[in-house]
């Protein structure tokens, strides 16, 4: 007997076997018939059957160029803090399939300048995940050359239909330009001088940190078309709509304002 073809033979069988089941667990995940399990394998928890509802980029792809207008995206920004206020937040947890989606590009709705505060995280305000929201955070959100750089690289090459100035309740960077005191550095003077407070605020001290608040926001949101010929541009045409709001600590509720007049 030739023992050297058998072996050959069975070796040629048993890698047939192997071949076919691997391929058919592949099929089976990419299809996802064996995703559920795999995912759990892994620590991840199954993806929900109503993901396509979740607010992140539609079908998991980089696709609102051509289908958010500003007023779309400020719609979806307004949608999502009322889920988050009302503690239904939706938002499609970030599997390792949607994190090397956003590794090849992003493609943000909107563009949030807000306060560092860690108690004002637009994802979190908003309920959005990774790749909605180009988020460009400083003390008293105000602006410079950084901040209008950044805002203008997400609105000409990204895309980016909507920006949105975002200050907050109980502000204390604002609180500190209120106070006048003198700054213990030289950042932090050049700081507080960008913030605007308004000249006529309310003698009730309960109420004063709430205006200069509003009025802070009001200003650096004029600030952007005035510093940025290309933020001009876009707002002008109307490729981009820039909104001012207010997040309310306590509440919750982002109050969205109406910028001032030129």
């Amino acid at each position: 007997m030739n023992h050297n073809g058998l072996w050959n033979r069975i070796r040629v069988a048993a890698m047939v076997v192997i071949l076919g089941m691997v391929a058919a667990g592949l099929f089976a995940y990419v299809t996802g018939g064996g995703r559920a399990g795999a995912d759990e394998e892994v620590g991840l928890r199954p993806r929900p059957a109503n993901l396509a509802q979740a607010d992140e980029p539609a079908n998991g792809k980089l696709t609102q160029k051509a289908s958010l207008t500003p007023d779309e995206a400020l719609k979806r920004l307004k949608e999502g803090n009322a889920r988050f206020v009302s503690d239904m937040p939706k938002e499609a947890e970030l599997a390792s399939k949607k994190r090397i989606e956003l590794a090849q590009g992003q493609r943000p709705i909107a563009v949030v300048l807000t306060c560092s505060d860690s108690r004002a995280a637009p994802e979190i305000v908003f309920d959005k995940g990774l790749g909605v929201l180009f988020v460009i955070r400083v003390a008293g959100n105000v602006g410079g050359p950084e901040v209008y750089a950044s805002i203008e690289y997400a609105i000409a090459e990204l895309k980016t239909p909507l920006i949105v100035v975002l200050g907050h309740t109980n502000c204390g960077a604002v609180g500190a330009a209120l106070k006048g005191t003198e700054q213990p550095s030289d950042n932090l003077k050049e700081l507080v001088s960008l913030i605007h407070t308004g000249s006529d605020l309310p003698k009730d001290k309960s109420t004063v940190l709430d205006d200069a608040v509003h009025n802070n926001v009001l200003y650096q949101t004029q600030l952007l078309t005035r510093q940025s010929k290309i933020i001009k541009d876009f707002a002008v045409s109307g490729r981009v709509k820039i909104v001012p709001a207010v997040y309310n600590l306590k509440s919750g509720v982002v109050n969205w304002l109406e910028p001032r007049k030129k």
